[in-house]
């Protein structure tokens, strides 16, 4: 497989302003509502006065293993091998939904005509666009994820993984070592600098 494409995560930088998820919104042309590629959750940890909250920017992991491959019935979702950008062939999507009951993060989402749609890095501009793009890594300039363009503090990046492990703390990159996937998130630290929210773990979509 080509290097792997993804994002890289600072929840200490992100102030929760979803300027990422009205940045995707706006270039992809997405329905106003319950269609978002991208969110911005606040997970809150903890009990009075030990009570923390952290703004966690999510969109689709493009998963190692992407579970919504595997249950879809008509081959439309892939795992690309050029990039690791997991896209979605709407030809082929009959609407089934069981990519969204799959998958642990709320990524596929489903507009008016029933279709899944979802974060596609940003290969391509719309709904089911990007599908039979050429690699992010043999692209002469690749677009940058609209998210990282519009975010106000420089909490997400997009690129190899190879790049983005350049911008990891050492507990980032131990922590990805042990479970890699196409997300490298810093842990949330602490007015004491210790580690409090763990900000990886899987956020169902609620909308």
């Amino acid at each position: 497989m080509g290097e792997q494409w993804g994002f890289y995560f600072d929840p200490n930088s992100c102030m929760g302003c979803n300027a990422c998820a009205i940045a995707c919104k706006n270039r992809h042309g997405t329905e106003a509502g319950h269609v978002d590629w991208r969110r911005v959750e606040t997970v809150s940890t903890g009990e009075f006065p030990d009570y923390q909250e952290t703004n966690v920017s999510l969109s689709c992991m493009h998963c190692e293993d992407p579970p919504c491959v595997d249950v879809c019935p008509t081959n439309a979702i892939e795992k690309r091998e050029s990039d690791g950008i997991v896209t979605i062939d709407r030809d082929e999507c009959i609407g089934c939904r069981y990519c969204g009951w799959a998958c642990p993060y709320g990524a596929p989402q489903y507009g008016e005509e029933g279709l899944m749609q979802k974060c596609n890095l940003c290969l391509d501009k719309g709904p089911g666009a990007g599908a039979d793009a050429e690699s992010k890594n043999t692209q002469e300039d690749p677009l940058e994820p609209a998210c990282v363009d519009e975010c106000v503090g420089e909490a997400l990046h997009a690129g190899p993984i190879g790049e983005l492990m350049d911008l990891a703390s050492e507990a980032a990159a131990r922590k990805f070592e042990q479970n890699p996937t196409s997300v490298i998130v810093e842990p949330q630290t602490g007015e004491e600098g210790q580690a409090a929210a763990n900000v990886e773990t899987p956020i169902p979509y609620q909308g």
